[in-house]
């Protein structure tokens, strides 16, 4: 061995033979990893535009809808034809909570049946693809005035019956508050949240590409969230009888009779986030 091929790490200069090598392993490692890094981040899903404005009240006035789920009735303009069109915020409660008791006591406090009535409501909006959620944050004191309103309808659709395949995720933390908000990593949020009250959601997407999202109630328009619960977060296929509540689609299914499990391969061809083939079956 050449004096010089003998280096100590301590020592001021490397040897040529082993600064050559060392160089070259160091550029090409530093290459591997940029290039492993561009990769693995160019294959992520894009951050969703959902939004929720935590730590802001916003103030909202409309009609107060029970059926399907607890919503507030707006008038967002006139159709070409004339008739009103509406948009209807879906209220949600505190947490991991549905909108159903705040309303409930509100309306014990007031001695009134607040259905129909005009009520102003402060709370925290969520929002993301065309739909509006408000959290009633803080609790009953979130009802700030109710009255008397003019007699006013929900638009109500029936589009007859439909084979729905997606995933059931809860809407407060799909359309805001969580990201990601669906998917098996989610599935336990989205369990509590459903049984704690908040309306199940189905995201389907028909053969044009088109999103719809379906509120998921029992046959007779009733909620089923606990029968719902064992497959929150798993690739399912849904059968039964779509009904439209002004801007709101409902699938109205008779319990788990009317559930197909779907392999997990289906969400790996078409998951929930994507604008993949998910939605009606053939």
């Amino acid at each position: 061995m050449r004096n010089d091929d003998f280096y100590i790490g301590y020592l001021e200069k490397m040897p040529p033979s082993f600064r050559g090598p060392i160089r070259s392993f160091v550029t090409a490692a530093a290459i591997l990893l940029s290039l492993g890094a561009y990769l693995i981040v160019s294959q992520q899903n894009p951050f969703p535009t959902s939004t929720f404005e935590l730590g802001q009240l916003t103030t909202v006035e409309g009609i107060l809808r029970m059926e399907p789920a607890p919503m507030l009735q707006l008038e967002a303009g006139i159709g070409p034809q004339g008739q009103p069109i509406r948009q209807s915020i879906l209220l949600i409660g505190f947490g991991k909570h549905g909108a159903d008791a705040t309303l409930t006591a509100a309306a014990t406090q007031r001695k009134l049946n607040l259905n129909g009535m005009k009520v102003r409501l402060e709370g925290t909006l969520i929002y993301h693809d065309g739909k509006t959620l408000l959290e009633l944050t803080r609790g009953e004191r979130a009802v700030l005035n109710v009255e008397e309103a003019s007699p006013t309808s929900q638009q109500i659709t029936e589009h007859g019956p439909r084979i729905l395949r997606g995933e059931i995720a809860d809407p407060k933390c799909y359309f805001g508050v969580m990201k990601p908000g669906e998917g098996k990593v989610h599935r336990s949020c989205a369990a509590r949240c459903i049984a704690g009250g908040i309306p199940p959601v189905l995201k389907s997407i028909d053969s044009q590409g088109m999103v719809q999202y379906f509120i998921i109630r029992g046959k007779d328009g009733k909620p089923i969230n606990s029968q719902l619960l064992p497959i929150v977060g798993e690739p399912v296929q849904l059968s039964g009888t779509a009904v439209q509540y002004d801007d709101w689609m409902v699938l109205q299914v008779d319990g788990l009779g009317s559930v197909k499990r779907l392999g997990a391969r289906f969400m790996l061809d078409a998951p929930m986030c994507s604008p993949g083939p998910l939605g009606w079956a053939d």
